[in-house]
């Protein structure tokens, strides 16, 4: 059951930067490191420099964040980032290309309340990296905002939510740009106390699952607390007590989640007949490509089954791609090794990597990981200098599965998914302190 509420939001002043698709940029967690270059280039008050501000000669920890501090309060001053006159919700909708047919998907950018966990307002089926919610906490604790929102997805039944958003925009000033892969972004601010309340009332009683920025929730419960303990007790009416969020239909969220393809270091290379000897009493095995360049082969059988169970195992001796598929044997090896799983959680792929493949069959306790969104920056990663142990790639899992293991408490590994379309940062801020 979310508690939302209007945002006393900054947005960038189109008088001042122009067009907005030259400021904005994608969330932290889709950018590119090569994609930071050039929007650093785009335009001098591009958020890129909020969000992933880049180092500089003689910089040290917490230098980035300041500079983005620095930033963000001198683009206050000069104008080009303004306040809302009032408090607002903001109607958000992409629109992109789907084959021949243009698709349009409408939600609502607010801010949602977070601190109330014995509610379970809030639903989430990811394992967070402590560092990156450390390093997300530094940022907001330099700029005291979020500048990208969470995503979360709400039900709405009989589409009460829906028909409002349409009624909504009817005659409402359309704010919008065009992301570099040709989505287009639209934006509508509200501020009528009456649609705000009808929204609310909608929302309200849905719980919320947490899609994407699991760390951006974290980051801003430890802002909250660390804010209490320097400032005293803090109102529960202060802006500090809401994360800005997208929230999402669920109606609307098929093949909204995309998998994270996983790249493994810091041991020794396996080869594939290693792997095959290792696993093959829990998984059946067919070396079925080779090389990096076979991504794409490897992919095939995967990304075209609804099947979970299946995965396909790089290896880095011999280049050699194997296909893996799980039998009985290994699920009920996998309930042995973590006993209070549920039967759901035990069958998802990347549990059966992680838990079962990684820790128990490979003893490979300690990996680095590195995550790629793309079988081509998969192959790019494959094909580079830097050797890897074995890479691994995983099915999907759909909006169900995630909602079955988060309202069970139960979690996925880190960068389990992520979302084939994720909000660009930028559209509007929000200010946790008071004015």
């Amino acid at each position: 059951m979310p508690e939302i509420s209007a945002i006393r939001a900054l947005r960038y002043n189109l008088g001042h930067v122009g067009n907005l698709s030259d400021v904005v940029a994608p969330s932290v967690d889709a950018l590119r490191l090569e994609q930071r270059d050039i929007l650093y280039k785009r335009h001098p008050a591009g958020c890129i420099r909020l969000i992933a501000n880049r180092e500089e000669p003689g910089d040290v920890r917490g230098s980035s964040d300041q500079r983005a501090a620095k930033f963000w309060r001198r683009w206050q001053t000069e104008g080009v980032l303004q306040h809302e006159a009032a408090p607002e919700v903001y109607i958000y909708q992409q629109t992109f290309a789907d084959g021949d047919q243009s698709v349009s998907m409408r939600g609502i950018l607010c801010g949602v309340r977070f601190d109330s966990p014995e509610d379970r307002r809030l639903y989430s089926a990811s394992e967070m990296d402590d560092a990156i919610v450390q390093e997300r906490f530094d940022l907001v604790r330099q700029c005291a905002a979020n500048f990208s929102p969470v995503v979360g997805l709400c039900s709405d039944p009989g589409d009460r939510l829906q028909h409002l958003l349409d009624s909504a925009i009817q005659d409402g000033l359309e704010i919008t740009c065009v992301d570099d892969a040709g989505v287009r972004h639209s934006m509508w601010p509200i501020s009528d106390a009456r649609t705000i309340g009808a929204i609310q009332e909608i929302v309200g009683p849905s719980p919320m699952l947490v899609a994407a920025g699991e760390d951006r929730v974290r980051a801003s419960e430890r802002y909250f607390s660390w804010l209490q303990e320097h400032e005293g007790p803090v109102a529960s009416d202060h802006p500090a007590n809401f994360v800005l969020t997208l929230i999402w239909r669920l109606e609307d969220s098929v093949d909204l989640l995309h998998s994270s393809h996983r790249v493994f270091g810091g041991g020794n290379p396996i080869s594939s007949e290693d792997l095959v000897a290792r696993i093959g009493e829990c998984f059946t095995c067919n070396t079925i490509a080779e090389g990096p360049d076979a991504a794409e082969i490897a992919w095939t059988p995967i990304s075209t089954s609804d099947h979970q169970g299946r995965l396909a195992i790089y290896c880095g001796t011999d280049r050699r791609w194997v296909l893996c598929e799980a039998k009985e044997a290994a699920i009920d090896r996998l309930r042995e090794l973590c006993p209070e799983a549920s039967d759901e959680w035990c069958e998802l792929s990347v549990n059966l990597l992680h838990h079962l493949i990684i820790s128990d069959l490979l003893q490979d306790a300690t990996p680095t990981i590195q995550y790629r969104r793309t079988i081509e920056d998969l192959v790019t990663k494959l094909g580079g200098p830097e050797a890897c142990s074995y890479a691994a790639l995983v099915p999907p899992i759909d909006v169900d599965a995630m909602e079955t293991i988060a309202v069970q408490e139960e979690q996925l590994p880190a960068n389990t998914f992520h979302l084939a379309r994720e909000p660009l940062t930028g559209l509007v801020f929000n200010p946790l302190n008071r004015r």
